[in-house]
């Protein structure tokens, strides 16, 4: 069982991570105003991913696998070495930690204001 749960765990964090980076892009490439910024798209994928470790997996094993996951996607974008390892090394704190950004008490603040 648990060699299938930690499948479905890396299959989610692809999905999550390759859609919004692809779906990112082309708005970018579109010149949508609506278009979010690299750093935009690190932030949300990063929240996704925490949440998602938060929620549902309460190893640091599982939280591993959400981290291949990701590493995957960046992978199948095509994206250089360096690349991938900066944005892993930027969102597995996070994701290990189980702590979206926007959990703080920071982010309703500026929610609010």
């Amino acid at each position: 069982m648990g060699m299938l749960k930690n499948l479905k765990l890396r299959h989610r964090a692809y999905v999550c991570a390759y859609n919004s980076f692809r779906f990112a892009a082309r708005l970018r490439g579109d010149l949508s105003e609506f278009a979010p910024s690299i750093a935009e798209t690190l932030e949300s994928v990063g929240d996704e991913l925490a949440a998602l470790a938060r929620d549902s997996c309460p190893t640091e094993n599982e939280r591993r696998q959400l981290i291949e996951g990701l590493e995957g996607a960046l992978r199948a974008l095509g994206l250089s070495d360096a690349a991938q390892v900066h944005i892993v090394s930027q969102l597995a704190p996070r994701i290990m930690a189980g702590e979206p950004a926007s959990a703080s008490k920071e982010a309703w603040t500026r929610m609010a204001v």
